[in-house]
């Protein structure tokens, strides 16, 4: 087994620096406290779920008080820490044997399985999600009416995530209806972030369009983390 503090997810680091016995509201509750650190040079979206399993107590849920690092998460900016304030209602004593349930975005980032030896928390599960996972597929939007100005139809989207913060890109052009136009054409493709904002733009440009043609976008290098794009647009223009 391996310490929680010696292990890095995606330059992120975590590490349970203090655990008392508090009395809040006339109620005993373990207040734990968790620091995070980025060491990437780009901000990290994070959001934190904590379950409790105690050897005498059951297993009791984490909320995390630390103002926007809980389920819905925030940015942590790079080179920087926090440090989490999580209670569990219901444990009033830690011991070594305890475990504690701990998942980081969903689980897209980590999803981890720690136990208490010799007052230490150590990893007996980590199941890290090294490849990024996702289905950008339904992210693509493209505008038929846009394409029958130019006498084309884009299909076949498809998009392969390389890593947290690359995707691929490709789609088929078909002339429309077999009736190839002698014009240039461009097509250009834009990525949108949760925040409606542009973040990446790329385009492909056609003068020898033969009627059919797969289009490469090759790898995108995006600045934020593929799981924080909105929508993928693409479409053609002269």
């Amino acid at each position: 087994m391996e310490l929680l503090k010696d292990i890095f997810f995606k330059g992120i680091s975590f590490e349970i620096i203090k655990e008392e016995i508090k009395e809040i509201c006339y109620e005993k509750k373990l207040a734990l406290t968790m620091r995070v650190t980025n060491y990437n040079d780009k901000k990290k979206k994070l959001a934190h779920s904590l379950n409790y399993i105690s050897v005498g107590q059951g297993m009791k849920r984490g909320s995390v008080l630390t103002l926007n690092f809980g389920v819905y998460g925030t940015f942590l900016q790079s080179n920087a820490f926090v440090d989490l304030d999580i209670q569990f209602d219901g444990i009033t004593k830690v011991e070594d044997g305890d475990r504690i349930e701990f998942e980081v975005n969903d689980g897209k980032l980590a999803t981890l399985l720690l136990l208490r030896q010799n007052g230490q928390w150590f990893i007996v599960e980590d199941r890290e999600s090294g490849n990024v996972n996702l289905n950008l597929k339904n992210k693509i939007e493209h505008f038929e009416f846009i394409e029958e100005q130019f006498g084309l139809t884009l299909q076949k989207f498809s998009v392969k995530v390389e890593d947290e913060y690359s995707i691929k890109l490709f789609c088929e052009v078909l002339a429309l209806n077999g009736e190839v136009t002698n014009d240039s054409f461009t097509i250009e493709a834009a990525i949108y972030d949760i925040d409606d904002n542009i973040v990446y733009h790329t385009s492909l440009h056609s003068s020898d369009f033969k009627g059919f043609e797969v289009y490469n976008f090759g790898t995108l290098k995006l600045d934020i983390p593929v799981d924080e794009i909105s929508k993928i647009r693409i479409y053609p223009i002269r």
